[in-house]
């Protein structure tokens, strides 16, 4: 990997950090904006993906396409999630992506540098991962996409009021498509996200000395935000409830928000309900639930 004085790649990192933040695109345009998204951004799309992923580490997966692979993050992030993964096959558009991603993975994948939409290959999980909102023809994407997955289809994006749009516009259409949810909504109905609030959950990122360095930061870790939707191809019907914020603990009780058949819903637990009242007060924000 290149040797980049730091002050040039925290110049750069602030500047990718703009360019994100504004959405002014393209977001990289230099060798060093690259390096600078290794070191800052890579953490943190690898953890929301990681954490993303857990929620179908129950499905036998063996093969998998990644559309808008980038540095092969996603790849990456499986290989720790399902024991039985055995085909990668990464379609990227960027030849520098490409080029990095193959000084990280030295596993046997098919690195693809191709536009999207186009002609895709049946794979057990189809994952497009921070993707979506730079891809023109996104709702063809899409639908391309839905026919290659044989098992899952994967879509994350930014935990943003944008990215939780895109999330929603696929959502209604994969519905429409007989898709099965999988997660993280614990219904098939209109997603009741209403007002200025949108559906997003948080993905701890440990910081490296260069990361903070790089962020100017003094805590150990960060949480990057994100939204997403997990389909199947299999019929089956969701359960439970999700934890949509934060859970409020406070003197004797623990207050929760909660994503349950079509509606949010407020919970208080006590400590009168004492397993309850246990359990409650070790959720996170996006845990499920039965409660």
């Amino acid at each position: 990997m290149k040797e980049i004085p730091l002050p040039q790649l925290r110049k750069a990192a602030e500047e990718l950090s703009e360019r994100y933040r504004t959405g002014k695109k393209p977001y990289l345009t230099s060798e060093d904006h690259y390096y600078a998204y290794l070191a800052v951004r890579f953490p943190a799309t690898l953890a929301a993906i990681t954490r993303v992923l857990q929620e179908a580490n129950h499905f036998s997966i063996e093969t998998m396409l990644d559309l808008g692979a980038g540095p092969g993050t996603g790849w990456i992030a499986a290989k720790t999630i399902f024991a039985g993964l055995k085909k990668g096959t990464l379609i990227e558009a960027d030849p520098r992506f490409i080029a990095l991603g193959k000084q990280q993975i030295e596993d046997l994948v098919v690195w693809k540098q191709e536009k999207l939409p186009c002609t895709l290959e049946p794979h057990d999980l189809v994952l497009l991962s921070y993707s979506l909102g730079e891809m023109p023809q996104a709702d063809k994407v899409i639908e391309e996409a839905w026919k290659a997955a044989q098992k899952l289809l994967i879509v994350i994006e930014p935990g943003t009021p944008g990215g939780y749009a895109r999330i929603i516009r696929v959502r209604t259409w994969l519905l429409s498509q007989g898709a099965s949810i999988v997660a993280p909504c614990p219904h098939q109905l209109p997603c009741p996200m209403q007002g200025s609030d949108w559906c997003h959950f948080p993905a701890r990122v440990e910081r490296t000395k260069l990361h903070k360095q790089l962020k100017s930061g003094t805590l150990g870790f960060e949480d990057e935000k994100f939204s997403y939707l997990i389909v199947s191809k299999d019929k089956k019907e969701p359960t439970g409830a999700r934890l949509v914020a934060a859970p409020k603990i406070g003197k004797g009780h623990v207050q929760l928000t909660l994503c349950t058949e079509g509606k949010i819903v407020q919970k208080t637990v006590t400590q009168k309900e004492k397993d309850l009242y246990k359990r409650s007060r070790k959720l996170s924000w996006g845990d499920k639930t039965t409660h």
